[in-house]
Order: C-alpha cells, then sequence, then structure tokens
C-alpha cells in the first residue's frame, strides 16, 4: 500500500514513528506531510522523519484556525492528486481530512479526546476512526462515530508512541548543561495548549504552579513551551530554578528521567505514566475519558487548587527498568490502516 501520513501537532512524530517502522518493514510505502506549528517539524526531524512542510497553524483565534485549514486543505489536495494513494492517515488532521475527501482518498484517522469540538469533521469525513477503548461511547455516536467505522485499540495511543522507546544513558550527561545534576529534583512542565480549539478558557492555576516550583530549594523545573509567547511569559514570572531551553529537547527522555511530570494537556503525563514517572494534570478543561480512568486508577494526579500545588513534595524517584509496553494497541493501529480499501 502507499500511505500518506499527516503530522498536524507536536506528539504526531512520536505517535506515527512506531507506525512508519513497521509499514516500511511489512513492505508498504510512506510518504509525510508536516504543519508548520509548535515543535511538529522540530520533532519529526528528531525522529528522523522525512516530511514535507505544506501550510502552518492559524493562530489563537476561530477565525484565523479555519481560514488556516481550508487554505492548507487546499494546498494538500493539490500536493497529493495525482500520487494515487491507498489511505490518507493522521491523528485528526482536519486540513487532511478534507484534502482527503477532495481527491478521493480513503482516510483513517486517529483521536483520544471525546471533547475536542471539530471532532465531527474528521470523525464524519473519515472512512475507519481508530480510538482507544476508554473513549466515551456516547461523545462518539454524536460526532459520527458510525460503529460500522469505529475500530478501538487497547491501553493508551502513548503505548504506541512508547511500544520501541529505550532510554539513552547518556542523556542525564547532557543536562549538565543546563546546570542540572544527578542531585537534583527534576521537574517537567508542559503548559496549557492555549492556541488549541478545546482550550478556550483560562487557567490561572499554571502560573501559581510555576511560580511554586521554580522557587523551590533542590528543584530544578524544566518547563516545555508550545508557543514562543509562553516562553517570554514564564522566563519573566519564572524563579531561579526555571529552565525553558532554547531549542528542542528528546521529550521522551525528559519524561523517563523526570522525578515528576505536570502538564495542562494530556500526552506528556501519559507518557510519565506509561515510564512509570509520577505525573499529575493541571488541565482545566473537560477531562479525556483515558485521563479520568487513570486518575481514578491512582496512576495520574490532579490538581485543582492551590492547595493541591503547596502538598506536592516531589522527590528523587527510584530508577527502575524501563516497563515493558505492550503492543497490542500498535497492532491494532496498524490493523485498522491495512484493513481500509
Amino acid at each position: 500500500m502507499k500511505i500518506w501520513i499527516d503530522l498536524s501537532t507536536a506528539p504526531d512524530p512520536l505517535f506515527f514513528r512506531p507506525l512508519i517502522k513497521r509499514l516500511n518493514e511489512r513492505g508498504h510505502t510512506t510518504w509525510l506531510t508536516a504543519r508548520e506549528f509548535s515543535e511538529t517539524t522540530a520533532i519529526a526531524k528528531m525522529c528522523g522523519l522525512p516530511v514535507e512542510v505544506i501550510g502552518r497553524h492559524g493562530g489563537s483565534t476561530m477565525m484565523g484556525k479555519g481560514a488556516a485549514i481550508f487554505k492548507r486543505a487546499a494546498m494538500l489536495a493539490h500536493r497529493v492528486y495525482n500520487e494515487r494513494f491507498d489511505v490518507a492517515v493522521g491523528f485528526n488532521s482536519y486540513a487532511q481530512a478534507l484534502a482527503a475527501r477532495l481527491v478521493s482518498i480513503p482516510l483513517v484517522t486517529c483521536m483520544d479526546y471525546e471533547h475536542q469540538p471539530a471532532n465531527h469533521v474528521a470523525f464524519r469525513l473519515a472512512r475507519c476512526i481508530v480510538v482507544p477503548s476508554g473513549f466515551n461511547l456516547e461523545a462518539l455516536r454524536r460526532q459520527g462515530g458510525k460503529p460500522s467505522k469505529v475500530r478501538f485499540h487497547d491501553g493508551l495511543k502513548e503505548h504506541v508512541t512508547l511500544v520501541d522507546f529505550t532510554p539513552n544513558p547518556d542523556f542525564p550527561k547532557s543536562l549538565r548543561a543546563y546546570n542540572i545534576t544527578d542531585e537534583d529534583v527534576l521537574v517537567l512542565i508542559r503548559p496549557p495548549a492555549t492556541q488549541s480549539a478545546y482550550h478556550r478558557f483560562e487557567n490561572d492555576l499554571f502560573a501559581h504552579l510555576v511560580h511554586h516550583f521554580s522557587r523551590m530549594a533542590k528543584t530544578k523545573v524544566i518547563l516545555l513551551p508550545r508557543y514562543s509567547s509562553q516562553s517570554e511569559s514564564f522566563r519573566a514570572a519564572g524563579g531561579r530554578n526555571l529552565i525553558i531551553p532554547t531549542e528542542v529537547l528528546d521529550g521522551l527522555n525528559l519524561i523517563y528521567y523526570a522525578d515528576l511530570v505536570i502538564s495542562a494537556g494530556g500526552s506528556m503525563n501519559r507518557e510519565a505514566v506509561v515510564l512509570g514517572t509520577p505525573a499529575c494534570t493541571v488541565f482545566r478543561g473537560r477531562m479525556a475519558g483515558v485521563d479520568l480512568k487513570l486518575i481514578a486508577e491512582g496512576a495520574l494526579g490532579r490538581i485543582d487548587t492551590m492547595r493541591d500545588i503547596e502538598r506536592l513534595a516531589p522527590a528523587k524517584k527510584p530508577r527502575r527498568p524501563v516497563p515493558t509496553v505492550d503492543s497490542r494497541a500498535t497492532e491494532q493501529v496498524l490493523d485498522a490502516i491495512l484493513g481500509v480499501t
């Protein structure tokens, strides 16, 4: 099969890397496009994925987002028109979904968040929808997820991301460039995705969290901003222990070697859970079903108040071997992609 994969957000290269590896090993051809947004193309490069960059994000306004999606859809459709792809695959890439429909390429879309307001666009245009087994079924039905085209996978999407992960034993040495030693408690923090369609609200707790931990003794905080504007605002407000890297770091190794992960999104927290690193969510919107399940099981902490922040006492975690990641989710996603005709 000839397969077109589109990368539209920062977690996408990490999710698709093991899938691409297995598709290529089985004799299938993959071709990748990417949207210029956040760290998407930089992470793709770090993953060794050759991508053709087409289009960019439309900014923080709904009008700008919509205009950018339609413009990119037209650009993608023009680019792939004569390529004769058997299937298009993305993680709810709305521009790809529209382009695939325009040029009659069957679409497989993956997703793990029920409350993304534009789910219905990709879900209704897709030939196949791939979601985790914890996805809210009522939301799936309302958004156009007909049972005949839905495929479920076990576990989390992060089980796919991490199926081949092996930590780099030399990675801690690279942190010394940021004055981080083996004795420091390392807290990794990710701000909210304030330019995403599902994040139309304020998260004042996050600023308090950064202020609290960046002034804590014997603790170093690495903050991974999503946008340059976040770098500027948090650098001005942070304490002496706050580190905001100017280059893209290896996020999976950071998570593995961190002692605590706190994110106002979803992917990084779930990657931490899979790797056995303590993690807390400070997301203020409607929680994904998979995250609610992790919270209920005690695998993921939840920060709702200032008191929750003050109660956190990060400590050096014992260094354990990487947990064996079940490959069932990876194989189930592959089966869904290859089953589309």
